[in-house]
């Protein structure tokens, strides 16, 4: 598939997506969502691609849904397209690099994703209410992350209050604030440390927190060791130990 909104490189098992409507602040049109939806398919399906990374083109990250078609109507067409790593079903470690301006709609790649860092330039804030419409998947999947009253405030106050990067770091919406000039470079890092470890483990670890968040501690727990369970009967579980006693980088197969 060619991609007029998105750009899909690949790269040393990592797979890098650049959202690329920098004349909107990269909003979402229905076309980009389905372009987004099409390659997290096609991450999730290819052996190769351990990591995603995720970023913006330009000074934005993303501007949420477009406005212009959102008055056309989209807003129910929208929620059908599985356009975010999970709603897809792909489990596999993905990091966001928030760019720039991230509103609205914009949490969503944020809140799934497994590592959020930014951009000392990036700036937060949820304009829904601002626009008259209900904020409700973004400040519900932020309150998992920085708790109720941080999410609802950010939901409350609508575009009249933006957060920095900094206060962004301090709820715990990102995990660092990186020099602009360098947030693709320490993404990257990022992945190529993550890549040293065993890929299916990873997916393990990603899948068994994430379908944790709706279940109780003993159902959570349970789950996980279900997981953890498969993992024990791949080629990869006996190398990890087997490339350690023979003190040497171990050979992963994803298998």
């Amino acid at each position: 598939m060619n991609y007029q909104h998105v750009i899909y490189q690949k790269r040393d098992h990592v797979g890098y997506i650049t959202l690329n409507r920098p004349e909107a602040l990269n909003a979402y049109n229905v076309q980009m969502m389905h372009e987004l939806a099409d390659v997290w398919r096609s991450f999730g399906a290819d052996s190769e691609m351990r990591v995603a990374v995720i970023t913006g083109m330009g000074r934005g990250f993303c501007a949420g849904l477009d406005m212009k078609e959102s008055a056309a109507g989209i807003r129910g067409v929208a929620e059908t397209i599985p356009f975010t790593p999970r709603r897809s079903g792909v489990f596999k470690p993905v990091i966001c690099a928030v760019n720039g301006l991230c509103v609205g709609g914009g949490f969503h790649l944020v809140l799934d994703s497994d590592i959020t860092i930014c951009s000392d330039q990036a700036i937060f804030f949820d304009a829904h209410v601002t626009v008259g419409a209900v904020s409700h998947r973004e400040i519900i999947g932020l309150s998992r992350r920085i708790g109720y009253t941080n999410a609802l405030r950010i939901g409350l106050m609508g575009g009249q209050e933006r957060l920095s990067a900094q206060r962004a770091y301090e709820l715990g919406i990102v995990t660092e604030v990186i020099p602009h000039e360098k947030l693709l470079t320490h993404s990257e890092e990022l992945a190529k440390k993550i890549n040293l470890n065993a890929p299916l483990a990873l997916e393990g670890t990603v899948k068994s927190m994430w379908r944790s968040l709706n279940l109780g501690l003993e159902d959570a727990l349970k789950l996980s060791s279900e997981i953890a369970d498969k993992n024990f009967a791949t080629e990869d579980y006996r190398e990890g130990p087997r490339a350690f006693s023979e003190k040497r980088k171990p050979q992963w197969k994803g298998c």
